[in-house]
């Protein structure tokens, strides 16, 4: 079925990308399975109110994590994909400029941190959630993973460590630790991450890391590709955070540890969509090269992915009053109808995804920062509105209407309804 699904794609040697799907889903869905059983125990050790106390600083971390996006995966593999020869270059310049943008991430949580009032241990927590920030900009190495479709290592090893973080957690929560260690295992995962995947690229490539280089013209070019997934990520990441900063200043920290359970119990279904579009993006831009049915093979992602959100949202909502009190625990029973809320953002989030792949193919800049300001906007307005109305439902309603908004919005352009009806003829 997954061989089909990529000849329909124009992959004319699909096998490969068959295979390095495969190891993507299997190891990832073990890495879930195990971090989910991790974290499910955590949040039942902690209790709404420290469970939200975590969330929340890993919330004000994450708000501004957008400025990383300033060097792109999926520019970055396009790239390497294109010109593979220039690899050191690619690389190089994607560090630099993904540190950069890292740096200026920690620069910015730490002027919210004094302007938003917080007791001692959360600037603890936040701090240990910076130094975990500084580590991500070296995931640009497996970019070349995922660009010659050759992950199977890189799986396993993301597999591995995932394994020592989750036990290392259980351990922590077991001898009543505390939530600063566990922002302690969080840096530590980031950190393990980083130098194994060095160490990987090191080994697969038969290049040193201090090879890589710095090209101020690709740099330049990099840039301007990426800006459009800078206010993409900001969408993605303020209109996923802000609900919950928002929830601990109009309510409090247990509401937000509440509205974490819904938040959580929807976006572990985001790495099927997010495995897959990862996998199948060379054969895409490969099948766009070519202008062979573009938009039916377009058309085929949309209906297996739109069916795959569906059905999670609808599973999840008839699930949801037996799924919490057995996950969580009957302290969290109040997560039901925020879940049962939350989980019908799934479609939209889904869909965004896609609309990123193809945007980024076609190269559509303009359109990728509409996409990815309007909903932020929008969000944040309706969260302002409703939360002091409805509480957190109020939240997760605004982050319902948002985001099944956002995937409308590049239909508004004609030139992609015009370039979806072209290859649909061909």
């Amino acid at each position: 079925m997954i061989s089909k699904l990529f000849t329909a794609l124009g992959a004319h040697s699909p096998q490969r990308y068959v295979i390095n799907t495969w190891w993507i889903f299997i190891t990832k869905f073990l890495s879930i399975f195990i971090s989910l059983a991790a974290t499910f125990y955590v949040a039942r050790t902690l209790g709404p109110q420290n469970f939200g106390e975590l969330s929340y600083a890993v919330s004000i971390v994450g708000l501004l994590g957008f400025f990383s996006a300033i060097a792109s995966t999926s520019v970055i593999c396009r790239d390497l994909i294109k010109a593979p020869e220039s690899q050191s270059k690619i690389l190089g310049t994607a560090w630099t400029l993904s540190m950069a943008g890292t740096l200026l991430t920690v620069v910015g949580v730490i002027v919210l941190t004094f302007i938003l009032p917080h007791d001692a241990i959360t600037l603890y927590i936040i701090g240990f959630l910076c130094l975990a920030q500084i580590c991500s900009p070296f995931a640009v190495a497996q970019t070349i993973f995922f660009a010659d479709a050759k992950t199977k290592y890189l799986s396993l090893m993301q597999l591995a460590v995932h394994l020592c973080v989750s036990i290392a957690k259980i351990i922590s929560m077991t001898f009543d630790q505390g939530v600063l260690v566990l922002a302690c295992i969080m840096f530590a995962e980031q950190l393990a991450l980083a130098i194994i995947t060095l160490a990987l690229y090191v080994r697969y490539t038969h290049r040193k890391v201090w090879d890589w280089t710095f090209d101020i013209d690709y740099a330049r070019n990099l840039a301007l590709d990426s800006i459009p997934f800078v206010f993409i990520s900001m969408s993605i990441v303020v209109s996923g955070r802000i609900d919950q900063v928002f929830i601990k200043h109009f309510i409090d920290t247990t509401a937000v540890g509440l509205y974490s359970v819904a938040v959580q119990l929807t976006e572990i279904w985001q790495v099927v969509p997010q495995m897959l579009l990862a996998t199948l993006f060379p054969a895409l831009v490969n099948a766009h090269l070519a202008q062979n049915n573009y938009g039916k093979r377009i058309l085929a992602l949309v209906t297996l992915l739109g069916l795959y959100s569906f059905g999670i949202s609808l599973a999840t909502t008839l699930l949801a009053p037996v799924l919490v009190p057995l996950i969580y625990g009957v302290a969290f029973s109040a997560s039901i109808p925020l879940l049962q809320i939350y989980t019908w953002s799934f479609f939209g989030t889904v869909a965004g995804f896609l609309i990123t792949n193809v945007l980024v193919t076609e190269n559509k800049r303009l359109i990728q920062v509409v996409v990815g300001v309007v909903p932020m906007v929008l969000n944040i307005i309706l969260n302002l509105i409703l939360i002091p109305q409805a509480g957190a439902a109020g939240a997760a309603w605004a982050t319902v209407i948002s985001y099944t908004l956002a995937p409308l919005i590049p239909f508004c352009f004609s030139s992609i309804r015009q370039q979806l009806r072209k290859p649909a003829r061909a």
